[in-house]
């Protein structure tokens, strides 16, 4: 594994205090309540709007309801909610061993590119990531993992192919975004998803530390 792909949210980084409170913020704006308790809105951490919005409220994010939640969300997050996450313990060290022996990382992430890049930089792993790939502005055009590893693939000078790359991250979407491009994948259990939600995924890899990842793309 000369190059990784990594998911931000629950693999980099615990963004879920931001998430949450823009998540609250969108249905009290739209709603006037919350219909979901916190461990369903932690399931919206990871996958897109399209997806989460269809299976916990059974609307399409392009209708003009879908479009208002969406732009209530970003009202909150786009101003604080993006600052608001930790790393996760060990991804420094995870991150400086990798570098060390000359493996190249980048960021492959649903959350839109101008977010991911400026929480990277905040949070001075730009000297880790080569690049960081992420959903198109308007959440839709480019918002499913598979398509995000496409564009990163196809974006980048680095030469990418299934032999030498793989894609890390916390919940199914990661594990089927990589296989629908040809690539293996590593689930990580500590962050947003499950081990039987990555199992079922079919994920090749599953590891439980961060430095668990470094491990591995040593040995294979």
């Amino acid at each position: 594994m000369n190059n990784l792909f990594f998911d931000l949210d629950g693999t980099l980084v615990n963004s879920e205090k931001g998430i949450m409170k823009g998540l609250k913020y969108m249905y009290n704006n739209t709603l006037g309540y919350v219909p979901h308790d916190d461990n369903t809105l932690r399931k919206f951490i990871g996958p897109t709007f399209s997806t989460t919005f269809k299976k916990f409220d059974n609307i399409d994010v392009n209708t003009l309801e879908g479009m208002k939640r969406v732009k209530k969300f970003r009202e909150y997050y786009d101003v604080e909610g993006w600052k608001e996450l930790t790393v996760i313990d060990g991804v420094y060290e995870m991150l400086e061993e990798l570098k060390h022996e000359d493996k190249e990382i980048f960021v492959a992430t649903s959350k839109p590119e101008v977010h991911a890049k400026k929480i990277i930089d905040m949070l001075d792993m730009k000297q880790y990531v080569r690049h960081v790939f992420g959903a198109s502005d308007d959440d839709v055009s480019r918002s499913l993992k598979e398509d995000v590893i496409s564009y990163g693939i196809n974006k980048t000078s680095v030469n990418l192919n299934s032999d030498n790359l793989v894609m890390v991250g916390d919940r199914s979407s990661d594990i089927v975004g990589a296989h629908k491009n040809n690539l293996k994948a590593i689930g990580v259990t500590y962050g947003f998803g499950e081990y039987d939600e990555l199992s079922n995924a079919k994920s090749d890899w599953i590891v439980n530390k961060p430095l668990e990842i470094a491990k591995l793309a040593l040995e294979n």
